[in-house]
């Protein structure tokens, strides 16, 4: 992802190449993916003034427009061509455990190349596109799932839907620690389209999914490899080697001398929306967007009106979900909300979309919203708008009102 952001910033000229050499767009922090904010132009530069008057910046973003001019037009066939490409690639691949060890490490890092090319394209897509049609991948994947239950589909039978039916990956989260439910679709009526009917971006973005599916499998029977030769070691332990490690020790060069020593990353809460990292760990620091008017945006949904809820303890009878950030682990939660209220994310990102399709009144980048809306406050939201309010109260007549109205009576 990192790369591929750094090749869409360089091609768009947001950023200047010295900038991008030495900083990365993307990073980790306590596992998570973090962005710089600078880099991708949503924070103001340090220096304004300097900014403005270095001629450079004029010249990079001169030649930067003439190519970026050129790309809208090409953009969508080279979308086309690179789906293409990814999808003859994924289906030539054989069943995991029919490959050699060999094999498979070159899958992994062809994945590794194809996402960093994904997400270029996926991310100048929005950029230069716009959004197209309201068509998303997400929702394709409930259509389906809906038109399979209606039909009787057991349980049991779900990781033979997805085998059947690929786009349902969009409404689950890659990992090495097993398949996650598939979510409800009690109020889903809109019909399958076809993945063939999404726009360009979307078409990306299942596509990383694709990929990222397949990368899973091959690690996964990678681990399974290893693992036959050190009975010993499990396979949550297997999943704390980094990239360099797992091809040497498929290489035969053995696992870390320290890989007993490793701790499993600690479950952790939410990053703060805005930070910088002092030695690794972050520090908050106090968002533009709090001291200006307010920017929430709306991610769709209609308009509701319910209680706040924070995501714990009782669930009220009409929730608006409200949280600090857009957590995927927050989709079970998502079939039955009157409103989903988050401080930070996009209406671009995974939960935003999902809650879109559920019908679900979204807003994102409310400022502060977990603390200006306690547990059991009335919030109304506007998913269109993005406005988030608190219902005023019904006036009560006073008591000399009443008194005058009887004594008129």
């Amino acid at each position: 992802m990192s790369h591929g952001l750094t090749v869409a910033l360089d091609i768009a000229g947001a950023a200047p190449r010295r900038r991008l050499r030495k900083l990365p767009v993307v990073t980790t922090v306590r596992g998570r993916a973090v962005a710089d904010l600078r880099l991708l132009g949503t924070v103001p530069p340090a220096h304004p003034f300097l900014d403005r008057v270095n001629t450079a910046n004029g010249a990079r973003r001169a030649a930067a427009a003439w190519r970026v001019g050129r790309l809208r037009s090409a953009l969508p066939l080279l979308a086309v061509d690179l789906m293409a490409d990814v999808d003859r690639a994924l289906a030539g691949f054989p069943p995991t455990g029919d490959m050699l060890s060999g094999r498979l490490l070159d899958a992994v890092a062809w994945g590794r190349q194809a996402l960093s090319a994904l997400h270029a394209q996926e991310s100048l897509a929005g950029a230069l596109l716009g959004a197209g049609s309201s068509a998303t991948a997400a929702g394709e994947a409930l259509a389906e799932l809906a038109e399979e239950r209606g039909q009787g589909l057991s349980h049991e039978e779900h990781e033979e839907l997805v085998a059947r039916h690929p786009v349902l990956l969009a409404l689950l989260p890659p990992s090495l620690a097993g398949r996650t439910s598939l979510p409800a679709t009690d109020n889903v009526t809109v019909l399958p389209r076809g993945v063939d009917s999404l726009p360009v971006r979307e078409g990306l973005r299942l596509r990383i999914r694709w990929v990222q599916e397949m990368q899973v499998r091959m690690l996964a029977e990678l681990a399974r490899r290893l693992r036959a030769g050190q009975e010993d070691v499990p396979l949550s332990r297997l999943a704390l080697l980094r990239w360099e490690e797992l091809v040497r020790a498929a290489r035969g060069g053995g696992l870390p001398a320290d890989l007993d020593e490793r701790m499993p990353r600690p479950q952790i809460g939410a990053l703060p929306a805005a930070f910088r990292l002092a030695d690794g760990e972050p520090v908050a620091e106090k968002s533009s967007a709090s001291t200006a008017p307010d920017q929430a945006q709306g991610a769709g949904g209609g308009f509701g009106a319910g209680t706040a809820w924070h995501g714990h303890g009782e669930r009220p009878e009409r929730p608006v979900l409200v949280v600090a950030s857009l957590d995927p682990a927050l989709a079970p939660l998502l079939p039955g909300l009157a409103g989903l209220v988050a401080e930070t994310g996009s209406p671009l990102s995974h939960l935003a979309v999902l809650a879109r399709e559920y019908q679900v009144p979204t807003a994102v980048g409310v400022v502060e919203a977990t603390g200006r809306f306690p547990v059991g406050t009335p919030l109304t939201v506007d998913g269109g708008r993005g406005t988030v309010t608190v219902p005023a109260p019904p006036s009560v007549p006073s008591a000399l009102t009443a008194s005058r109205q009887e004594t008129a009576a």
